[in-house]
């Protein structure tokens, strides 16, 4: 899997696992070509200068990809979810004792 990430910002713009190589086409199109010759990527619709390949002249945001274990991502992903969830009965407990005047509206629970 490869991260594409603004590297203005730093900011991580998305995921993706087949990244969509483009150059600019003569007639002033982007044209899909393979990674050696690409200047930029596609990606959700949007037109990224990968860094330090020539100038698409567009004024780009540029990008970088890292490749990443798609593996490490999914459990992370996973993991969060699961502490979401857990986060989410704990907070319905609390609730319904409020509710039941099982504990006190002013005691943090």
């Amino acid at each position: 899997m490869h991260r594409i990430i603004n590297t203005e910002t730093g900011d991580c713009l998305g995921v993706t696992d087949s990244p969509v190589f483009i150059k600019p086409h003569e007639n002033g199109c982007f044209v899909l070509c393979p990674e050696p010759e690409a200047q930029g990527v596609s990606f959700a619709g949007t037109v990224y200068q990968l860094q330090d390949r020539p100038s698409m002249g567009g004024g780009e945001p540029v990008v970088t990809l890292e490749i990443v274990d798609a593996g490490a991502e999914l459990a992370a992903v996973q993991q969060t979810a699961a502490d979401n969830d857990a986060m989410n009965v704990d907070h319905e407990l609390r609730l319904t004792m409020l509710e039941m005047g099982l504990a006190d509206p002013g005691e943090s629970i």
